[in-house]
């Protein structure tokens, strides 16, 4: 299996040293890094985008604590296909020489002016988008020189025989496929052997009647005579593949065409063009890509502007000028847009990383879908041409609470955390009973009213069901409750190492038990057998109880992240789910209010 094993980074941006270990992030699947803002994701896209090609090379500002002694350092070890520890520094780079690097981020960049006035100088500033360079060198303008007319004059009464291949050599993937086949069709342009049996054929066509008649009249057996040449087979078996073919095309026109073919490109060979092929395929592979930039771009643009390629100063550029032109949303999507498509066009090695940093957190509902398209449509041809394609979109945003990612297959990688998940504790062993079908209804009553919710009354649950969660588990529900809340106040406030799922185990319990204490003793009862937070907490309210908007707005802690249900790696996804909710410094504030 292609695996990324694992990541380090030293001396970019506020990191000295920074490594982050993978289990499963697996190749040719979209793989969703998540992790707060200020973790270090700008860390890691800076790293692959200094490493793309060469040494790294860094603004100073991009180096850590800005000090030119630090050296930067990008390592990647992966498994599977090129296994093995690669590394880029500023002064070597064996990332870039064996694997693809490419960052799609935001373009914006501040654009500084400065105005001289009288004996003063005003400075101002405003946001720009930075220019896309899709090509940093516009190939020369080749073609292949093609003149149906001169070449049927060429060949006398034969010439009506030939039909018109003009948009043939006009087409990339047509020369690619010459290209590929290079030293047979030099041989069969050569060669005076293949020459000869070409000629052969000719005269044994006849001249009278039309082109058609001449042609069905003709036996397929010269074909396979001319077959029997193996740089002629191979000729052949290019232009049945090509494109671009005329309407009335038939299989004997394999052999006019290959005549036609050897007989124009030779001419350049004359000439003294012997890599003719190669700068019309290098021409049409620009033009190509132009068109398809062009094409995409058009098709997502709803800012009201032309937005274009150009080509500028010996470059093909996409440019947007000034970000108040369009919405962050139009221009992150015209940004990835025209990013995966060259993407794809520079994809040649067998093996690569494409890193897509916070483009996703800013787009619409409809947006979001068409990238992901383009994105698995992407991953799919490099399925299909035998790529290792290893997709790493870093968010800050929790796909478990912000569902929008839709992807058939994902893999979805927590970085955020350091301590170890326990699927195996009493919380998560006893979350876990309660959504399976091996205990029974009065069971998970049990849990649910005594263990995870409030309640005064003090109880122990039975030793039947003791030993299902471990066999040294014995807490009444005070004694687990008094657990919970020593784990928030003794280790999570205190910067200790801690349990999330005990955390929010005990934020669910600790708001219960604050509002239970503001009601009517006659209140108390209806409390207690209200199913769910929120209604616990609407059931109060209506009986005068003052809720803080503190109590509602932890909803997404206490609430998703204790439905454990599901196989153990669903499991680890939602604790690491809750890991990343609980450690924020401003969470952390809201839940110290709770104990205050």
């Amino acid at each position: 299996m292609n695996l990324i094993k694992r990541i380090k980074v030293d001396n970019i941006k506020g990191k000295s040293s920074f490594e982050i270990p993978f289990v499963d992030l697996i190749a040719n699947q979209p793989n969703i890094i998540v992790a707060p803002n200020g973790y270090g994701k700008s860390t890691i896209t800076t790293a692959f985008k200094s490493a793309m090609h060469g040494k790294m090379k860094l603004d100073i500002r991009d180096i850590y604590q800005q000090n030119a002694d630090n050296h930067p350092c990008l390592e990647i070890e992966l498994l599977g296909e090129k296994a093995g520890t690669y590394i880029a520094t500023d002064t070597d780079n064996s990332i870039s020489e064996n694997l693809f690097l490419w960052v799609i981020n935001s373009p914006l960049y501040a654009k500084s002016t400065s105005r001289n006035f009288g004996h003063g100088t005003s400075s101002s500033a405003d946001l720009r988008v930075e220019d896309i360079v899709i090509c940093k060198s516009i190939p020369q303008q080749r073609s292949i020189n093609y003149s149906y007319s001169s070449l049927k004059a060429s060949f006398g009464d034969k010439g009506k025989l030939f039909l018109n291949i003009g948009n043939m050599f006009s087409c990339f993937e047509n020369i690619n496929r010459l290209c590929e086949i290079k030293e047979q069709l030099n041989k069969c342009i050569s060669q005076k052997r293949i020459a000869h049996s070409f000629s052969q054929f000719l005269n044994n066509c006849p001249t009278r009647g039309t082109a058609s008649e001449i042609k069905n009249g003709i036996a397929l057996d010269l074909i396979a005579i001319l077959r029997t040449n193996s740089n002629v087979a191979a000729l052949f078996d290019c232009i049945a593949g090509m494109t671009n073919k005329p309407n009335d095309w038939q299989e004997i026109d394999l052999a006019f065409t290959t005549i036609q073919i050897c007989k124009t490109i030779g001419a350049h060979y004359a000439a003294g063009e012997r890599d003719i092929l190669v700068k019309v395929q290098s021409y049409l592979a620009y033009k190509s890509l132009k068109e398809l930039v062009d094409k995409r771009l058009a098709d997502f643009n709803t800012t009201g502007r032309t937005i274009r390629t150009h080509e500028d100063h010996g470059k093909l550029v996409v440019r947007f000028d000034r970000a108040n032109s369009m919405s962050n949303g139009e221009r992150d999507i015209l940004s990835f847009v025209a990013n995966i498509t060259v993407a794809e066009y520079y994809f040649k090695k067998n093996v690569g990383i494409l890193v897509i940093d916070e483009i996703f957190d800013y787009l619409d509902g409809s947006n979001m879908l068409a990238i992901q398209y383009y994105l698995s449509e992407l991953i799919k041809r490099c399925k299909t041409n035998g790529k290792v394609l290893y997709p790493l979109i870093f968010t800050h945003l929790d796909p478990a609470v912000f569902s929008n990612y839709y992807f058939s297959k994902k893999k979805i990688h927590y970085i955020a955390f350091s301590s170890t998940i326990q699927i195996d504790s009493p919380i998560v062993k006893m979350l876990r009973l309660r959504e399976s079908s091996t205990i029974s209804d009065r069971e998970k009553e049990e849990i649910e009213k005594y263990y995870i919710h409030y309640i005064a009354e003090t109880y122990s649950m039975s030793n039947e069901l003791a030993n299902k969660i471990s066999d040294s588990f014995s807490d009444n529900n005070e004694q687990f409750r008094q657990k919970l809340y020593e784990e928030i106040t003794n280790k999570y406030l205190l910067g200790q190492a801690y349990d999330s799922v005990m955390i929010i185990a005990g934020i669910r319990i600790r708001i219960e038990e604050l509002v239970f204490q503001q009601l009517d003793a006659d209140d108390r009862e209806g409390f207690i057998i209200e199913h769910k937070v929120i209604n616990k907490l609407n059931y109060a309210l209506n009986r005068g109880v003052n809720i803080p908007e503190l109590y509602y707005l932890l909803q997404p802690l206490y609430n998703d992240g204790l439905h454990l249900g599901g196989s153990d790696e669903v499991v680890r996804s939602r604790i690491k789910s809750s890991y990343l909710k609980t450690n924020n410094m401003h969470i952390k504030k809201m839940i110290k209010h709770l104990f205050e």
